[in-house]
């Protein structure tokens, strides 16, 4: 049985293999892209769009009602805005004198009123200057009536936006409360052209996105099917994965799919629309069985006019979200024989649409065979890309161990593919790290751990070890030996290797399990929505040995 020790934490690096996903269709709502990948990098606020937060003024008397206004105005500004041609003076200023000389001159731009402002309410609530220093400074009194003017405009502003006026006004707004505030003036369709134009400027504003979002799925409104699909879209582009509207947008999907009106047939004509849906859905790992079963439908019952590229975004998303939908059956029998190179056009198109057929297990030794030929491989040649070579990989894994029966070509070993391999996010090495620390709480032997071993099949294993039928560790060596002993893999699952809409894992990491299962492991997943590195030891240590028994029972 495991005993339970103390040990220091030690760093330790884990591997994820993360799928390229091809926007094969040109269907773009704002702009364009040949190729979206899957990113390592988890939604996140930027640096440029941080939000100074309200300050407290400390002041020996009441200020004046304008004064009061403009400093309560200041909550939620941007005060990380750029300005060149003053930023060194302001920074360089020590006396309240030296900042308020911004307003010589004939004009004082908002932005430099909006910071000189917010260095003064800095400064008064750290205590380094008091209220009465510069409330009653007539240069500080043009600042204030600068920025409540402006105030001013942008709220009649949004009352003209409301009538659709001028929605490119939003987008030109420089502080971000002030554009957000806009938003609820807008009608639906209005909100979706913002979100689009946002993503086409490739400009990632939260605090808007985040008003956008939060009123558009609180809209009264029917959301159509490119509507659905532009917001779709510019969510994939500037990953923003706000799961509410995702929700949203998936419920309205499958109103208009199943509620078949002359607009939607209009639409059907133009197939991209759907396989637009397909790929941001798969590039934003959002798994809803109810819209992947909806766009199936639709595509079965409009087979002659899909595209090729949208039958390949429907397989891709599919394996990117393991999960065959309720007519599996009748979509592959129909779909599959279009499967074809010459409908893929490029190599690289081609070893998609295989390796996804080898995640959902629909794959046929032709299919592989077609992508280890070593004709195919010297095609590949050029396409150097780490994620196709992670993929060759895991289609090299299937022949060896899914495919039974296969007699096909196989990777060259000395081939240089074989030497591929993934570098783990910050996120997921963490969580490795304090994995491991747990297991050398339960196994105090180094030598019966082997960590980060790498299986040559495009992925790695976080952990293995030996354990017998009363989980007690065993020397990896008596695998052979001992009939008791029980392989252990133990597989780390961060935000990155799982679904949104279902905490489940992503295809390729079912797909790695499933490998090694073929291999005689006993798998332990462990996925962050579990485990917690900043939980007590303690706690982490039961959790990991409760896991741990109940594979080897």
């Amino acid at each position: 049985m495991f005993q339970l020790t103390t040990m220091m934490t030690r760093s330790s690096k884990s591997c994820s293999v993360l799928p390229l996903l091809l926007r094969f269709n040109n269907y773009s709502s704002s702009s364009s892209f040949p190729e979206l990948k899957f990113t390592a990098n988890q939604p996140s606020p930027d640096s440029g769009n941080s939000i100074s937060s309200g300050k407290v003024f400390k002041g020996q008397r009441p200020i004046n009602s304008m004064v009061a206004a403009v400093f309560d105005s200041l909550k939620g500004e941007n005060s990380q805005i750029k300005t060149p041609q003053t930023d060194s003076k302001l920074v360089e200023a020590t006396t309240v004198g030296e900042l308020l000389t911004v307003t010589d001159g004939n004009g004082v731009s908002r932005r430099h009123a909006l910071k000189v402002v917010s260095i003064l309410a800095d400064w008064s609530s750290t205590g380094k200057v008091k209220l009465s220093d510069f409330e009653t400074d007539p240069r500080f009194l043009r600042l204030c009536r600068i920025l409540s003017k402006q105030s001013s405009a942008v709220a009649k502003t949004s009352r003209n936006i409301s009538h659709g006026e001028d929605l490119s006004t939003i987008l030109n707004i420089t502080a971000e409360d002030e554009a957000a505030k806009m938003v609820t003036g807008l009608t639906l369709s209005q909100m979706v052209k913002v979100m689009s134009a946002l993503s086409s400027k490739k400009r990632r504003s939260i605090l808007l996105l985040r008003s956008l979002a939060y009123n558009i799925t609180g809209s009264s409104e029917l959301l159509n099917l490119k509507e659905a699909g532009d917001l779709l879209y510019s969510m994939s582009t500037l990953n923003f994965p706000d799961e509410n509207l995702l929700s949203r947008i998936a419920a309205d999907t499958c109103s208009e799919l199943e509620n078949a009106g002359s607009e939607l047939e209009k639409i059907a004509r133009k197939s991209s629309v759907v396989g637009s849906i397909l790929t941001s859905v798969g590039l934003l790992r959002y798994k809803n069985p109810a819209l992947l079963d909806a766009l199936s439908e639709w595509m079965i019952k409009n087979q002659g006019l899909c595209r090729p590229q949208d039958i390949f975004s429907l397989f891709l998303t599919l394996a990117v979200l393991n999960y065959l939908p309720t007519n599996a059956e009748k979509l592959f029998q129909l779909f599959l024989p279009q499967l074809t190179p010459s409908e893929a056009g490029k190599s690289s198109v081609w070893l998609e649409v295989v390796w996804s057929l080898v995640l959902l297990n629909k794959a046929t030794d032709e299919h592989i065979s077609s992508i280890l030929d070593p004709m195919f491989l010297k095609q590949l040649e050029g396409y150097t890309a780490m994620s196709a070579r992670l993929k060759l990989l895991n289609i090299e894994g299937a022949a060896s161990y899914l495919q039974e029966g296969y007699t096909g070509p196989r990777l060259p070993l000395d081939s240089r593919i074989r030497e591929a391999k993934y570098a783990p996010t910050k996120e997921k090495e963490e969580i490795v790290a304090a994995v491991l620390d747990t297991l050398r709480n339960l196994i105090q032997s180094e030598k019966l751990v082997r960590t980060r071993v790498d299986t040559g099949l495009g992925f790695f294993i976080d952990a293995e070890c030996l354990l017998d039928k009363k989980c007690s560790p065993l020397p990896l060596e008596q695998i052979e030996l001992n009939t008791d002993a029980r392989r252990v893999a133990i597989m780390v699952y961060d935000y990155h290797d799982m679904c949104r809409g279902r905490a489940e894992p992503t295809g390729v990491n079912a797909f790695a399990a499933n490998l090694l299962q073929a291999q005689g492991y006993r798998i332990v997943t462990i996925p962050y929505t579990e485990f917690k590195p900043r939980d007590k030891l303690i706690h982490r240590v039961q959790y990991l040995e409760a896991k741990l028994k109940d594979i080897v029972a």
